[in-house]
C-alpha cells in the first residue's frame, strides 16, 4: 500500500464513526455568574460536500447537545459533514439565547472512488453567551408594529395613549396622553410633498429645494407632561430579552426629544422624519404622574418602547409594553398574559 493510500486510510479511520467536531461554550447570566445545567443545542448538516463546494449527495440534518457544568462550561461533540452549523442555549428559569451561525474554515472533500470523504477543515469552535433570568414577568399591555396606527398629517400637538395604543380624540380612541407628537413641518405651509410606500404614508421633502428643511433640521418633537418624561437605553443584544427589567427611578426623565430630518435610504434626494428611538435602543417612559401638594410624585405609570420608533405617516415601533399598575416599575412582560386581547399586533417580547 502506498504512503498516500495509508495516509488517507488513517484519516478515514479517524473520521468515520466518531464525533470529530467540538463546540466549547461558556454560559453566564446577566450578573456574570455561571449558569449550571444549561443545554447547548447544536444543529448541523450530514451532507457530504463534493469537490469545490458543489452539490451534496444528501440533505439530512443532525442534532447534538451538551450541558453546562458548575462553571458554566459545556462541550458538544458532533460529526458535521459540512462546514456550517448553528447553536443556541436554553436553561430553566432563563430566556433563551439568540441562535448563532458558525462556519468551520476549510472544506470537506470526497476522494473517489473508494475513500468516501476526508475532512480537511478545522474541528473546534468556541463561544460565550449571556442568559437573562426570568425574574418576575407580569401581565401588561403589549403591542407590535403590526398595529399600524396612522399618524396625524398636519402640524399640531397630538396625544397618544400607550395603554389603548391610539391617538386621543378626534384622531383615535385614546383616553390619556402618555406622550405628545408635535409636528412643525415647513412643507405643510406649501401643501406638499406626499408619497406612498407600501402601506405607509410619508410626507417627504426634496433636498435643497428653496424653503424646505435640510438633513439634521429639527421639524418636530416628542414631549411629555410636567413631571413625566423618558430616557433612552441601549438594548442588551439578546432578542428574547432586549431591554430592562425595571424602570430606573433614579434616571433623568427628559420631557422633550427632537425629531430631525434624515435621508430616505438610497433615495438621497428625498428627506423624511427620523426615528425618535433608534434600532438597538429602548425608551422607558414615566407618565400619568400625580403629585402631592409639595410637588412630590405619589403615583406614576411606566412603559417601554423598543426601537426603532417612527411617527412618519404611522406609529411604527418594534414593540411597546405598558404597565397599568401605578407605581410598579416592573417592565418584564409575560407574553402568555397579554392584557391587550386583539388578534393583530400582540406583543411577544418580555
Amino acid at each position: 500500500m502506498s504512503k498516500f493510500r495509508i495516509m488517507l486510510t488513517f484519516l478515514l479511520l479517524g473520521n468515520l464513526g466518531c464525533a470529530s467536531e467540538r463546540l466549547y461554550v461558556k454560559v453566564v447570566n446577566d450578573e456574570g455568574n455561571p449558569v449550571t445545567n444549561g443545554i447547548v443545542h447544536v444543529g448541523f448538516s450530514t451532507s457530504h460536500v463534493l469537490f469545490g463546494g458543489g452539490n451534496s449527495r444528501t440533505s439530512k440534518s443532525g442534532h447534538a447537545e451538551g450541558r453546562t457544568d458548575m462553571n458554566g462550561n459545556a462541550v458538544v461533540k458532533f460529526n458535521c459533514q459540512s462546514s456550517g452549523f448553528g447553536w443556541y442555549v436554553e436553561a430553566e428559569g432563563y430566556y433563551r439565547s439568540d441562535s448563532h451561525a458558525e462556519h468551520f474554515k476549510g472544506e470537506d472533500v470526497i476522494i473517489p472512488p473508494a475513500f468516501a470523504m476526508v475532512k480537511l477543515h478545522e474541528h473546534e469552535k468556541r463561544g460565550e453567551v449571556t442568559l437573562y433570568r426570568k425574574k418576575n414577568p407580569q401581565p401588561m399591555y403589549a403591542y407590535t408594529r403590526e398595529m399600524n396606527i396612522k399618524s396625524p398629517i398636519t402640524n399640531g400637538r397630538y396625544g397618544f395613549d400607550l395603554q389603548v395604543f391610539d391617538w386621543l380624540p378626534p384622531h383615535g380612541k385614546g383616553k390619556v396622553a402618555d406622550f405628545y407628537y408635535v409636528r412643525e413641518r415647513l412643507d405643510d405651509a406649501r401643501g406638499k410633498k406626499f408619497a406612498k410606500f407600501g402601506q405607509s404614508d410619508f410626507f417627504l421633502f426634496k433636498n435643497g429645494e428653496l424653503g424646505y428643511p435640510k438633513l439634521g433640521d429639527v421639524i418636530g418633537r416628542i414631549e411629555f407632561d410636567e413631571n413625566c418624561g423618558a430616557y433612552i437605553g441601549k438594548q442588551t443584544g439578546c432578542a428574547s430579552f432586549p431591554s430592562a427589567y425595571q424602570a430606573d427611578v433614579n434616571r433623568e426623565y427628559m420631557r422633550s426629544f427632537p425629531i430631525t430630518i434624515r435621508g430616505n435610504g438610497s433615495h438621497a434626494i428625498w428627506l423624511e422624519e427620523g426615528d425618535v428611538v433608534n434600532c438597538g435602543e429602548y425608551m422607558v417612559i414615566r407618565s400619568r404622574v400625580k403629585c402631592d401638594e409639595n410637588g412630590n410624585i405619589v403615583s406614576a405609570n411606566y412603559s417601554k418602547i423598543l426601537g426603532s420608533m417612527g411617527l412618519t405617516g404611522r406609529v411604527s415601533v418594534e414593540e411597546t409594553v405598558f404597565n397599568p399598575r401605578p407605581n410598579d416599575t416592573n417592565l418584564e412582560f409575560d407574553p402568555n398574559r397579554n392584557l391587550y386581547q386583539g388578534k393583530k399586533g400582540r406583543g411577544m417580547i418580555p
